[in-house]
């Protein structure tokens, strides 16, 4: 993971918490994993398995360029996790991985599941609900919502967006993109990024919340977070806020990319003087800015 680390996605089994996340090298992007027991848990300190357990395919797979946006749930003894996809036959396509350990991973041989890309997946102890962006008219990304009942086949619910971009002249205008979704209080939260004009380098973190995990609204005193001031590490664009409420403490990791031209300039100077890192923020209250 020479290059840069980015897409963190976390879950907690068997006692442990597993950060997934996107790691460069060789020119590939590809899947690694983090991983800490939950009473070593302090947000910062990780071990870092020395190998990816996902990576690229071979010539002609949808995935043989990059394998990048893990999202993991275990249902049962399978962790499905859903990525993104790249080749020169699709420039993304959500395709799927299982695993009996959370560290060796089969593909699955009937990849892709949707096209689009950045899954976010939720198990509602019944369906599992696939939320991934696709393009918008006129440019840029909207959320929409697939369901499976294996985790295999999904349908569309709707040809609309769960979650379109905002009207003309908000802050996510242009955009909405790299969703992730928890539930606390029998309240579902989804954390996403959003742009008024690139499409997709959003600089903006949003909040919607659903209590059916179908019809979302979003939070009026959105953006809750949003890219680092000039100069800082994340001063570019932001992606994937990641929220777990652990011993009261929301801890939010993130994807920020900075450094170089990346202020003014969408992916200025990529991996040169800039590229992107996981972050991390807390925030401590009652409720994550909506009481369930």
């Amino acid at each position: 993971m020479e290059s840069q680390t980015a897409n963190p996605d976390i879950a907690l089994y068997d006692g442990i918490y597993h950060l997934y996340f996107r790691g460069q090298e060789g020119g590939h992007d590809r899947i690694g994993l983090a991983t800490i027991p939950e009473e070593k848990f302090d947000g910062v300190t990780w071990e870092i398995l020395p190998e990816p357990v996902i990576g690229e395919g071979g010539p002609d797979d949808w995935d043989e360029t990059h394998v990048l946006d893990p999202a993991a749930v275990r249902v049962g003894a399978t962790v499905f996790l859903y990525y993104s996809a790249v080749s020169p036959r699709c420039p993304r396509s959500v395709c799927l991985a299982v695993s009996r350990d959370g560290k060796r991973f089969v593909k699955h041989p009937g990849n892709p599941i949707v096209i689009g890309g950045a899954p976010e997946i939720v198990y509602d102890g019944r369906l599992f609900h696939l939320y991934y962006w696709k393009d918008r008219p006129g440019g840029g990304f909207q959320i929409h919502h697939a369901i499976s009942g294996d985790g295999y086949g999904f349908r569309e619910l709707s040809a609309e967006p769960c979650l379109p971009a905002g009207p003309e002249g908000s802050w996510e205008s242009h955009t909405v993109e790299t969703p992730r979704i928890f539930k606390e209080g029998g309240l579902y939260y989804m954390v996403y990024c959003g742009s008024d004009r690139f499409d997709d380098y959003p600089a903006y973190v949003g909040l919607a919340v659903s209590r059916d995990l179908t019809h979302w609204n979003k939070f009026e005193g959105n953006p809750i977070f949003e890219r680092g001031e000039a100069g800082a590490w994340d001063e570019g664009a932001i992606w994937f806020p990641t929220v777990r409420k652990v011993n009261g403490r929301y801890w939010m990791w993130y994807e920020g990319y900075g450094g170089g031209a990346s202020r003014n300039e969408p992916y200025g100077t990529y991996l040169t003087e800039a590229r992107s890192q996981v972050g991390l923020a807390t925030l401590d209250a009652p409720y994550f800015y909506v009481k369930p």
